[in-house]
């Protein structure tokens, strides 16, 4: 049984090598009765809240804790529900008790050390100053300077201004009336991104395309949201998002965050202005440091195309040196998004991770790539990767120069693709050219596509095809 007396045990009020006793702090106002939070793509959140408020007329100051740690203090707006309402003046307190603030705060001055009786048990208090916190603690206590943690460490029963949550005090006016009252404001921290799988049929001409939304609270406080709204698109800022720190990147991605579906559905959409809102259905938490994910479409069976698309630069304003090495195409996959959903569906931009079925069951991982924001009738188009099988070699057959100074040049090309597939292959060739082009000679049709000339080749399984062409090209 320790010994340690009143007065110590009250001067040991926080400790750095055990959980920090809480110190009192003022009375709280009434907490949120409801909140309303939308996260918007790149670190920034709204937050709404109704709370309550104590009938009273004048002058008085209220605290309001549960505030975001990494709340905007410009944006923070306090409305009364009904009557007279006034807000004379506001503070956002986020200096948070713990042990490094009271060290900080100390800095310089005397503090306890507790000490322990190895036999006895019993426990007194030494005094010690903070010396320094550079690179850790240096005390000098006992006419010697000690570096590490010689025992718990005990300071005075003050807070200097640090508080348990974050909190809001504020000097309001109100009339006799006026018994509740609106918080509103912007908060870094939050975020959200969209994530989609599809699997893609063994004949290739469908996949079964889900989507998810995934949250994440950056923030050292829970948001738990009795409404929850994602905003897909972008919205102007003042100044640009801070980057977040690095122990916070580490919480928003940590392994062990929950993973949950909201229950009740899909999410419900509407166009606001230049943005979309996706409402979720119920209630949804949001732990400090927590990414959650929940559904945001499907599953739902569209239809989709595969292509083999194979770029080339080929070399015009001058004479091909060496030989061409051999390039695999392209292997993208594409869909309509028309009317995923009734009433249609935007798909926020995002990962789209792809897995395909296998002729022995199972599916294997076909590739990923990222989609842009897409409004419904839009064209979804991912690359997985590049065809094993199948290879493209483009050699340049001649080169001319028809003026002196070489503004104008003439050159041909021949492009070989071989298919070692046991079924033919279809074949995108697009032939960027620089420069005022003119396709002289051509061994088969082309559609002129910006600044591509785009041949359509269909390989036989097993063979290989040619398609030649001459192109005079004015710099």
């Amino acid at each position: 049984m320790s010994r340690l007396n009143r007065p110590a045990a009250v001067l040991a009020a926080a400790v750095l090598a055990a959980p920090l006793v809480l110190l009192p702090i003022r009375a709280q106002a009434d907490g949120a009765k409801e909140r309303v939070v939308t996260v918007f793509t790149g670190g920034l959140g709204q937050v709404w809240e109704r709370r309550g408020l104590a009938k009273g007329t004048g002058p008085r100051e209220i605290l309001l804790d549960g505030i975001s740690d990494r709340a905007i203090p410009e944006s923070l707006r306090l409305a009364g529900t009904g009557g007279d309402f006034a807000v004379r003046e506001q503070t956002l307190n986020t200096n948070l008790l713990s042990s490094r603030g009271l060290l900080e705060r100390y800095l310089g001055k005397e503090i306890g050390v507790i000490k322990v009786h190895p036999t006895t048990g019993e426990e007194k208090i030494v005094p010690a100053t903070v010396v320094s916190l550079a690179g850790g603690v240096v005390l000098r206590m006992d006419g010697r300077l000690v570096t590490g943690m010689p025992g718990r460490l005990a300071f005075p029963d003050d807070t200097a201004g640090m508080v348990t949550r974050p909190s809001l005090s504020a000097v309001i006016e109100t009339g006799p009336t006026n018994a509740g009252m609106t918080l509103t404001y912007l908060t870094e921290g939050l975020d959200w991104s969209a994530d989609y799988t599809a699997t893609l049929a063994a004949d290739g001409a469908t996949i079964n395309l889900e989507g998810w939304a995934g949250i994440a609270n950056g923030t050292r406080v829970a948001l738990d949201a009795d409404r929850l709204r994602l905003v897909a698109g972008q919205v102007n800022r003042v100044q640009p998002p801070r980057p977040l720190p690095k122990a916070m990147r580490m919480m928003t991605s940590a392994p062990e965050a929950a993973q949950d579906a909201a229950g009740g559905g899909l999410p419900m959409r509407e166009a606001v202005g230049a943005v979309h809102v996706y409402t979720l259905p119920g209630a949804v938490a949001l732990p400090p440091g927590g990414r959650k994910q929940v559904a945001l479409l499907g599953p739902v069976k569209v239809p989709v195309t595969e292509t083999l698309i194979s770029a080339g630069h080929p070399q015009v304003f001058g004479p091909q040196r060496g030989e061409t090495e051999p390039v695999h195409p392209d292997l993208r996959l594409s869909f309509k998004n028309t009317s995923l959903v009734p009433g249609g569906l935007p798909l926020p931009a995002g990962a789209l991770r792809v897995y395909r079925e296998g002729a022995l069951g199972g599916t294997l991982f076909a590739g990923a790539d990222r989609i842009s924001d897409t409004p419904d009738g839009g064209t979804v188009e991912v690359t997985l990767g590049r065809a094993f099988d199948v290879t493209v070699t483009r050699e340049q057959t001649a080169f001319n120069r028809l003026d002196a100074k070489g503004r104008t040049v003439e050159a041909a090309f021949k492009v070989e693709v071989k298919n070692g597939r046991d079924m033919p292959a279809a074949l995108r060739l697009d032939e960027v050219l620089p420069g005022d082009w003119t396709v002289t000679a051509k061994s088969q049709a082309f559609e002129r596509v910006g600044g591509a000339a785009r041949f359509m080749v269909t390989v036989p399984a097993k063979g290989s095809a040619v398609v030649t062409y001459s192109v005079r090209v004015l710099r």
